[in-house]
């Protein structure tokens, strides 16, 4: 009888290879969404993502440019920027939920370096007129923008030349 029950508890000793299989499974899934939840939110990481998003806005306007046949600006605003369609002589903002003006947070700037100079607008303090045109012919105004943020040294300058090539740099003090 000592025999019987020594025998079949020998097969029950540890976990089985399916049970460590889904243990191991479930734990790294644990670490992933709190490696996610607890992902890197500097500052730099704060001014390289609105500075990407420029540049593919910027490109993207470009495409959408060329296939509609119109004329896209970009108007540099104080605190953000928005982008314009040339309709009948006269600048609107794009009707487009991906074209919305858009407001930087209060620790990024933007700032004009070259660009075209915008034009006087005494008599109508409501029109808007862009810093960048882009052509339908797929060509640009050249220019260059220095985006920046209140908490780091480092900056970023995005440049376009004429033939609608779009540039990124990031520029370290050091």
């Amino acid at each position: 009888m000592t025999k019987s029950i020594i025998s079949s508890h020998r097969g029950r000793d540890g976990f089985t290879l399916i049970e460590l299989m889904v243990v191991i499974v479930i734990i790294g899934i644990v670490i992933n969404y709190a490696v996610i939840s607890f992902g890197r939110n500097t500052p730099a990481d704060h001014l390289n993502a609105e500075t990407t998003r420029l540049m593919s806005l910027i490109g993207i306007a470009g495409e959408e440019a060329l296939l509609r046949s119109s004329f896209i600006g970009v108007d540099i605003l104080q605190d953000g920027y928005g982008f314009l369609r040339l309709e009948e002589g006269e600048w609107h903002p794009v009707d487009d939920d991906l074209f919305r003006d858009r407001t930087l947070p209060d620790d990024i700037e933007i700032t004009v370096i070259t660009a075209q100079p915008k034009g006087d607008n005494e008599d109508d303090e409501e029109k808007r007129t862009p810093e960048i045109i882009l052509l339908n012919s797929g060509e640009m105004t050249p220019f260059d923008i220095k985006i920046t943020s209140i908490h780091i040294d480092e900056y970023y300058r995005l440049s376009g030349n004429e033939v609608g090539a779009l540039k990124l740099d990031r520029v370290s003090p050091y």
